[in-house]
């Protein structure tokens, strides 16, 4: 169980995952995410995604594709 008050950098991967990669990819552009579509459109609630991928190319860097991103 999380903190309430726990910062992102806390709580994220320690590795790319396939949507955090799709993300990097899309340049962070939530009107080009199918997932964003899907999920956020039409709620009150907004993604977080953009957040977690600057805090993964600040830890480990641009995903490396075609690779395994372990």
């Amino acid at each position: 169980m999380y903190r309430c008050n726990v910062s992102c950098h806390e709580t994220i991967s320690n590795n790319w995952t396939p949507t955090a990669i799709e993300c990097y990819t899309l340049g962070c552009n939530c009107a080009k995410c199918n997932l964003y579509k899907i999920y956020f459109t039409d709620s009150i609630y907004k993604c977080r995604m953009k957040y977690a991928v600057i805090e993964l190319v600040r830890k480990l860097g641009a995903p490396k594709f075609g690779e395994d991103n372990k």
